[in-house]
């Protein structure tokens, strides 16, 4: 698939196209709020994925070069926010009790709407295993997914419900494959968080937040990644709801869709003094997609989201400190940080290119 003649001529306008988007994306749903195999009709994982001389254009190219400023800038801000106001970057565990407890509400209340069909019941397209796109009829499966909301209502128990999502991660690695999988890989990120609430110590706790918070943060790098590389996935979306373009064409929207998407990504991930602002802004546009998307993206993304309040109540934890070189001078720091984006851009087109093939062939 290639671009359209018409999207060749939007380098020149690439920038300010940019701005206005990643202005109106924080505000509207747009196809980067929701796993879009969830609502496209010709998603299938087991095609090539479009060829990367296909994918890096000139409008890719304009693009990133504007977010890699974005980027640049950004942390620029980041790093002056920080070290003026430093409580803004981090309250450490003052909120520790409230983050567990939203986490354990979330996940009890989600692994409920999943038993019995309760997430996917208006679709009638069968059980849904771990998301309401991963489908499969086991007669455990039930009772595991009503005892995982059972078990976390307990501190000391929160290590079953963990077992539990590791053995429904597991299953549904052996039904739909490693490449598939890692699109939730949020979900193991979550049984950690559950084990080490069990366990209680004080390292455990300390690296409850970095695991949550990096599994998520992955994940969701991995499904921008999948609007570059399976464009059409993302296309078929906007054809059914062609206002969430903002009347750009489709090819810039899907590009963009995906910086988006990954930048935000990167951001939880290694920012500080703005790290909850990020975060918030993630999670609105998962909230404002839910009217055009409906109950379907409600209840799938809720973990997604109770991990972003998370991270909004947390601000940067050990992880943030780590990947953001925070030892450093503001302007060195973003310069390094800027370069790591782009590390992590090629990092993951080769990793997912990779495990395609490996998988695939």
């Amino acid at each position: 698939m290639r671009m359209s003649s018409d999207s060749v001529l939007l380098p020149r306008r690439a920038g300010a196209r940019a701005a206005w988007f990643a202005v109106g994306v924080a505000l509207t749903p747009v196809p980067a709020s929701a796993h879009v195999k969830w609502f496209c009709s010709v998603a299938d994982v087991m095609r090539p994925p479009l060829e990367l001389g296909h994918v890096l254009t000139p409008v890719f190219g304009a693009i990133c070069i504007c977010f890699l400023l974005l980027v640049w800038a950004g942390f620029l801000l980041d790093g002056a926010v920080a070290r003026r106001w430093p409580w803004l970057a981090s309250s450490g565990r003052l909120h520790a009790d409230i983050e567990e407890k939203l986490v354990r509400l979330a996940i009890g209340a989600y692994f409920l709407l999943l038993w019995d069909k309760g997430a996917v019941v208006l679709w009638e397209r069968g059980d849904a295993l771990l998301t309401p796109e991963l489908m499969a009829s086991v007669g455990w499966m039930g009772a595991l997914q009503f005892a995982i909301a059972v078990a976390v209502a307990w501190r000391r128990t929160c290590i079953l419900g963990a077992a539990g999502i590791g053995v429904l991660y597991g299953y549904g690695v052996t039904q739909f494959g490693v490449f598939h999988m890692v699109d939730y890989v949020f979900f193991p990120g979550i049984a950690a968080y559950l084990a080490l609430t069990s366990i209680g110590t004080l390292g455990a706790l300390r690296l409850r937040v970095p695991l949550l918070t990096g599994g998520l943060a992955f994940g969701l790098m991995w499904t921008a990644v999948e609007k570059f590389v399976f464009p059409q996935w993302t296309l078929d979306v906007v054809a059914q709801h062609p206002d969430l373009a903002f009347g750009f064409p489709w090819d810039f929207t899907v590009v963009m869709a995906g910086f988006v998407e990954f930048t935000l990504a990167f951001y939880v991930m290694t920012g500080r003094g703005l790290v909850r602002l990020g975060a918030a802004a993630y999670a609105a546009i998962f909230l404002a997609a839910i009217p055009e998307f409906g109950h379907l993206d409600a209840v799938g993304h809720m973990p997604i989201v109770a991990i972003l309040a998370v991270i909004c109540l947390r601000g940067g934890s050990p992880l943030q400190r780590l990947l953001g070189v925070v030892q450093r001078g503001r302007t060195v720091n973003a310069a390094a940080v800027s370069v790591l984006f782009l590390v992590s851009l090629a990092g993951f087109f080769g990793m997912y290119y990779g495990l395609h093939w490996v998988e695939y062939g």
